[in-house]
């Protein structure tokens, strides 16, 4: 006699940590799957779950998690020991709860948990965000029931991955709710907004360049413009007190909380290169000029940038001599002309792919019914 219980619906356990620019993406997803009615299992470590307050999880553990590439016998032995640590303590967990299916978004945590999942031959896939396929994902692409990526092109993938396909990268709902917004072009002699962001911590390159970039712009167009600038604690002082000494309206502060409301009302973006940030510059539909972070592994911000740059959406600069110069003129003929920042407003929009979240979701629907039908074929 049947109980009348319903059987849970499927566990996913997505996988992903060290950065915003691989835990948002999967916030993304979760989103979705948890639409879907799906249960949804988090894999992180410490640094991870400090970006994990809104992540809409069922469960969640943590596991300790080392770079498989880093430098000098010690630290590799280190590495090692944190990676079989996260393998051994992902084995145990995944057959405790009874995962179904598996998703890697890259990171450290993603290769011991995606490799638990291969050895108790739950399927899996793995997400690239980057144009570029990380390290831990390189480890992870030949086992994966999928290699999903971001970006049109995608650099530094194995030979023999049984399904590649392109989704974009999924966003958070808001960033997806200001899809498409029109982009408010600046009056000829009105006000000139630009917002600036260098990843979860701001970046000092940009305290020290856009103020003294700023500086040598006209006059004419120097007061016109309202800068929102994100810096690091030790440079806001700095930062406030260069453009207070120029006389322009700026908004500096380390963190905002409305970064994509933001980023909507921007004429210009001037920010890093990442992943999410590239996505989300294509899925609302803004001009930017990008400065990739020069010690990405594998100069993978460059290729993210490429993204937009090659279709004259962004202007990619790069740090080194002469790098505040070049800044200078870029602002100088972009904010002297408004035609141009639409027009590259119109040529960002939709350059990475959209509805990626949804797409990774029908992936991972399609590896539950196939494991259902083998499972009533057995």
């Amino acid at each position: 006699m049947s109980s009348g219980r319903l059987p849970p619906s499927p566990l996913v356990a997505l996988a992903a940590g060290g950065t915003g620019g691989h835990m948002f993406p999967a916030e993304a997803m979760a989103q979705e799957l948890k639409r879907r009615g799906r249960r949804v299992l988090l894999v992180t470590d410490e640094r991870g779950d400090r970006y994990a307050g809104s992540f809409p999880c069922d469960e969640k553990f943590l596991i300790a998690a080392g770079s498989p590439n880093v430098g000098g016998p010690v630290r590799k032995a280190l590495a090692a020991a944190a990676i079989a640590g996260g393998l051994i303590k992902s084995l145990q967990e995944f057959r405790r709860r009874g995962v179904d299916i598996a998703v890697g978004f890259g990171g450290y945590p993603s290769l011991p948990s995606m490799k638990a999942a291969e050895l108790l031959k739950i399927p899996f896939g793995v997400h690239e965000q980057n144009a570029v396929l990380g390290r831990s994902n390189r480890l992870l692409a030949r086992g994966a029931s999928f290699l999903a990526h971001a970006f049109p092109e995608l650099d530094r993938a194995p030979a023999g991955v049984k399904a590649r396909v392109e989704v974009g990268n999924p966003v958070r709902d808001a960033v997806a709710a200001l899809a498409g917004a029109p982009y408010p072009a600046p009056d000829i002699e009105g006000e000139l907004r630009i917002l600036v962001f260098g990843g979860s911590q701001g970046a000092t390159v940009f305290s020290r360049s856009v103020p003294s970039a700023v500086a040598a712009l006209p006059e004419t167009i120097r007061l016109r413009l309202k800068i929102v600038q994100q810096a690091r604690e030790a440079d806001l002082d700095d930062v406030k007190a260069g453009y207070a000494g120029i006389g322009v309206d700026a908004d500096i502060a380390t963190f905002f909380a409305d970064l994509p409301q933001r980023m909507r009302d921007a004429h210009l973006v001037i920010a890093r290169s990442g992943a999410s940030t590239v996505t989300e510059l294509s899925a609302i539909g803004r001009p930017s000029v990008l400065v990739p972070l020069p010690i990405a592994m594998d100069d993978h911000q460059a290729g993210n940038a490429r993204a937009l740059s090659d279709v004259g959406a962004a202007i990619m600069l790069r740090e080194g001599p002469g790098f505040d110069a070049g800044l200078a003129s870029a602002l100088g003929k972009l904010l002297a002309n408004p035609a141009e920042l639409a027009l590259m407003a119109g040529k960002a929009q939709g350059r990475v792919k959209s509805g990626a979240a949804a797409a990774l979701a029908d992936l991972v629907d399609r590896l539950l019914a196939e494991r259902n039908r083998r499972e009533e074929a057995a």
